[in-house]
């Protein structure tokens, strides 16, 4: 039955979806809300994720939350209204993106480089492996499309890295996959993923934007997925994107990675952790891109923190640790 109807809904999304040109964001419908979608497939947490933004899957029921993860948001399963219209949008935005032209192509595997605005597309599968920095060039609105043409898999934290400067924003960053992904262990992606294939974070990797697939199973492992526009209050741990750093995992429990998004910052500023009463309980001078702060000394609960440059505080939030 359930084959039936995604065969319905494929023909409808390939009648609803638009003829698109350069430069059009693909529609995301009732799926804009979700961190984490599947329209064929499991959803499943092993660990203690911390989830913002809703969940789902049209045809299974997610299990892992609200125990042992924590999910601030909805889960809907086959039996919600949402999530028949959940699969019908996510089938729409991947045909969508499949219509958009490119206008670049890049090589695999996706070393370190600088990409400017445009729609960029692989030749086959490809995995990101170095810095890839993707430049804004001052305009807010700037628009990334990455279409990979199969798998795409990302390595762990030591190793790889997403970028954004000069105004690019998270909200305007794209990606198709034609197969599975794979983040790495304790890495940090960054944009909106429509795929046709299974999902999977690796422990304490997090990702900063969304998680859609048309078909396969959605797999957590101790990892922080957020959908950036959602605020809730003191529970929201997400990153802005323009920050000066991001940090992950957040909720925390022995460690954390302190991902310096501007090289131009490296030795200029230090990050400082305060407590719930304002005492200061942790000050590091971040002398690396990527560094890996031990914090299994404080206890868990809510914590405060700043990134100071010069005396000046250039970027502030809240962190959670879990012990």
């Amino acid at each position: 039955m359930k084959t039936k109807l995604l065969i319905t809904l494929t023909a409808i999304a390939l009648f609803l979806a638009p003829n698109v040109s350069f430069g059009a964001a693909p529609t995301l419908g009732t799926t804009s809300g979700f961190a984490l979608f599947t329209a064929s497939g499991y959803l499943t947490n092993d660990g203690t994720s911390y989830v913002t933004g809703d969940i789902g899957s049209f045809t299974q029921t997610p299990t892992g939350f609200p125990d042992p993860g924590t999910l601030i948001g909805d889960s809907y399963n086959a039996s919600s209204p949402i999530s028949g219209s959940a699969a019908a949008d996510v089938l729409a935005a991947y045909d969508q993106m499949s219509g958009i032209t490119d206008n670049y192509v890049l090589g695999t595997p996706l070393q370190t480089q600088t990409l400017i605005p445009g729609v960029y597309h692989t030749v086959g599968y490809a995995a990101l492996d170095g810095d890839l920095t993707l430049d804004g060039l001052g305009n807010p609105d700037a628009l990334f499309i990455i279409k990979v043409n199969g798998a795409l898999t990302m390595g762990a934290a030591a190793t790889s890295h997403i970028n954004l400067i000069n105004n690019a924003s998270l909200n305007n960053v794209y990606w198709q996959i034609n197969g599975a992904f794979s983040l790495g262990t304790s890495s940090v992606f960054k944009g909106t993923i429509v795929s046709n294939g299974q999902i999977e974070l690796m422990v304490y990797s997090s990702l900063l934007g969304r998680g859609l697939t048309t078909a396969g199973s959605i797999l957590l492992h101790n990892n922080v997925v957020t959908v950036a526009s959602i605020i809730t209050g003191i529970a929201t741990v997400a990153e802005n994107p323009n920050n000066v750093v991001t940090i992950s995992p957040n909720p925390f429990s022995s460690y954390t990675n302190i991902a310096l998004n501007e090289t131009s910052k490296i030795n200029n500023c230090k990050l400082i952790i305060y407590n719930v009463l304002g005492k200061e309980v942790k000050n590091t001078v971040i002398t690396s891109q990527m560094t890996t702060l031990k914090t299994g000394d404080l206890h868990s609960g809510i914590y405060f923190y700043k990134v100071m440059d010069n005396n000046k505080t250039i970027q502030s939030g809240k962190l959670i640790s879990h012990q």
